[in-house]
């Protein structure tokens, strides 16, 4: 069992949902659904169990879920997932036999009908899929008693007893054409989940053949109302139309972002994204950025649902239809994603919870490594430019072992020309460190430097100026680019690769690093776009910023219209300038 896997397996929640067993490939294995995830999924993990299960827990690095509501969700979205991955340890379904649905075909006189195949759904409406078969034909002779739909697969030539019994409308011998609407629409409403008044006139059937000493038939009208409740109860997981959509649950704290993906094709839910990014803007920000890289590399559906968000600037550049849903059955599935999001991003809390005891005996096993008291606020640098253009630094901190976006800062280089990481280094340490020291802010316990020898001078030359004593190190790496040794007072430190400390020394290097890099694309592609827009009389930085943010790059406004140049916030005539700069030749 991997330690991820025991950290989980503790924090599992005692809720219904679907789980999905993955592989060092991450790639699933084995799809379940579970009336209690905690339970279930445990059980995989403890005491004996048969050949096959052994050989699938044997290939088990981690896995993943969705909650739902109820376990008949629970076991729809095994189906659809079972179908979409076909995991090599489900057996179910391989024959191609699927739960049934309820449908109204689309002929001219409809039937209900009950069927395994909804691949024509140009014939007919479907609605589930049903895991109680017996429930569903038994809802579907309740309905043919409601309303009278053609019950007779070829149309005789005479009435049948169903007309006479004023459950069928009787096409065979009206020529004139009927209306069947209103009786689907009601069916679709009941089987949609609204089945109050159908339930209604059962129950006091039910209690009418009670009072009147018919105990045979209360009881059928008893285990009617069963079979209606077990048929209709409420289920997110299959919504009755074929527009490809996903929806988008975010849940953000200060330092991080969740975002929970739930994509539906067919009316069915097939896939569900997880995943939690750093939180450096704002959440709306970083959540666009990660939706527009997330559908570059997928399918883009044809609607996307998010709750909360400035939909224009998104929409524009997916070309897709994007809104919040605030009824029925979408809402409802939105709302499962908005909970999923907030559930992994607690869970992963308290996975850090139960790992914070070990970060922090790390920090303190670094300290006796180094010889200097436990170093728990550590701030680490690193430069970034491009042969000396677009010169920039960035901050991370970390504190106990955990990064503490909050403090991350971003630096311009304002006083070294040319690629000088040594005096770029000195400006940024001297800017950061003076300032803490003006506002008598918190300085760090340790200073790390993603570099070696170099950038430690450069920080400790500083640090002397200031008449300041903090311990510096240096992380220096290989060839590879990877953290291989630590530089201290003039002495190289060999770190075991596998040991807490050089893990947590590799993920400050890479980490810095990132957010460096980040910012220097950032500062770059800033840069490059104001100098193309620079002759445009009128166009000023702040214009430039709100082009920037609504259009992305500059290939889109070269592309841009006058009225979507407007809609970017710009005035007509500047608009219009702005158009003309680009369409020169035409």
């Amino acid at each position: 069992m991997t330690t991820i896997i025991a950290e989980k397996l503790k924090l599992l929640p005692d809720s219904p949902g679907c789980y999905q067993m993955r592989d060092a490939q991450n790639e699933i294995i084995y799809v379940g659904k579970a009336k209690n995830l905690k339970n279930r999924v445990r059980s995989y993990f403890h005491g004996a169990h048969n050949a096959k299960t052994t050989r699938l827990v044997s290939e088990i690095v981690d896995f993943t879920y969705v909650i739902t509501a109820s376990e008949l969700e629970a076991f729809v979205l095994e189906i659809n997932m079972i179908k979409e991955y076909d995991p090599k340890y489900n057996i179910m379904l391989k024959d191609d036999k699927t739960y049934p649905y309820i449908a109204i075909t689309n002929e001219e006189h409809p039937r209900l009908i009950v069927t395994r195949n909804q691949r024509k759904r140009h014939l007919a409406r479907y609605f589930g899929p049903y895991p109680n078969v017996r429930a569903a034909r038994t809802t579907i002779d309740v309905l043919n008693q409601i309303y009278p739909f053609r019950k007779c697969f070829n149309i005789p030539k005479k009435e049948c007893l169903y007309y006479h019994m004023h459950q069928c409308l009787g096409p065979c011998i009206i020529k004139e054409k009927l209306d069947y609407s209103s009786y689907k629409n009601k069916v679709a409403s009941f089987l949609n989940g609204d089945a109050k008044d159908v339930l209604k006139d059962i129950v006091t059937r039910m209690n009418e053949a009670a009072e009147q000493l018919e105990f045979e038939k209360a009881k059928e009208y008893r285990d009617l109302k069963f079979a209606i409740e077990d048929t209709v109860a409420k289920q997110k997981i299959s919504i009755n139309d074929l527009t490809s959509r996903d929806y988008v649950g975010v849940f953000a704290d200060e330092d991080e972002i969740s975002i929970d993906i739930l994509i539906t094709r067919q009316g069915n839910i097939v896939q569900n994204h997880q995943t939690i990014i750093n939180k450096y803007d704002s959440v709306e920000d970083e959540t666009m950025n990660y939706l527009l890289q997330f559908y570059q590399m997928n399918n883009k559906p044809k609607e996307i649902c998010i709750k909360g968000f400035d939909f224009e600037i998104l929409k524009n550049i997916l070309n897709v239809e994007i809104y919040e849903a605030k009824l029925g059955k979408k809402k409802e599935i939105l709302d499962m994603a908005n909970y999923n999001a907030k559930f992994n991003l607690e869970n992963k809390r308290n996975i850090y919870k139960n790992q914070v005891l070990k970060k922090y005996e790390t920090v303190e096993d670094l300290g006796k490594l180094l010889g200097i008291p436990t170093p728990r606020r550590m701030e680490a640098f690193d430069n970034s430019n491009l042969y000396g253009e677009y010169p920039v630094s960035a901050m991370v901190c970390y504190i106990d072992g955990k990064p503490s976006p909050k403090d991350f800062r971003k630096y311009h280089i304002k006083t070294v020309v040319g690629a000088n990481d040594y005096e770029s280094m000195k400006e940024v340490i001297y800017r950061r460190y003076l300032r803490l020291v003006m506002e008598e802010q918190i300085l760090p316990d340790l200073i790390v430097m993603d570099g070696g020898e170099i950038q430690v001078h450069a920080a400790e030359e500083v640090l002397q100026s200031l008449n300041l004593d903090i311990a510096v190190i240096g992380i220096q790496k290989n060839d590879k680019h990877k953290a291989s040794k630590i530089f201290y007072k003039e002495n190289l430190y060999d770190v075991d690769k596998n040991s807490s400390i050089y893990l947590l020394l590799a993920d400050i290097s890479q980490r810095v690093h990132d957010f460096a890099i980040s910012f220097f694309r950032s500062n770059k592609a800033k840069g490059l776009f104001s100098s193309i827009l620079d002759p445009i009389p009128g166009l000023g930085p702040k214009r430039k910023e709100e082009l920037l943010k609504y259009f992305i790059n500059i290939d889109k406004i070269k592309e841009a219209s006058i009225e979507d140049l407007k809609k970017a916030g710009m005035p007509i005539n500047l608009a219009t300038e702005i158009f003309h700069y680009f369409h020169k030749e035409t």
